[in-house]
């Protein structure tokens, strides 16, 4: 006694698979934000230690960030300022 099988729903696939010749990679040389080198002192815990250079649309200053809120950093001279206004920050090593 042979039962048959109920048949199963089969699509054809019209435009084939090449999932895998199309991939994307991110832009490799590219400069780091302004707020990710922030995010990379803060993640390496190296705020205190590492000297960086903050340029702003008026000043340049060589100084070390000890902390930070949402918007501002704070620097080991007490200065504060906001990281919408900072144009470049470089870590000198």
């Amino acid at each position: 006694m042979k039962k048959e099988l109920p048949h199963l729903y089969r699509g054809n696939i019209k435009s084939g698979c090449s999932n895998n010749r199309q991939v994307a990679y991110g832009i490799k040389d590219h400069e780091p934000s302004v707020r990710d080198t922030i995010d990379q002192l803060f993640r390496q815990n190296q705020m205190y230690r590492e000297n960086v250079t903050i340029e702003t649309p008026s000043n340049t200053l060589n100084t070390k960030i000890i902390g930070r809120t949402k918007d501002h950093i704070v620097t080991i001279n007490n200065t504060v300022i906001k990281i919408d206004d900072i144009k470049k920050i470089t870590i000198n090593k």
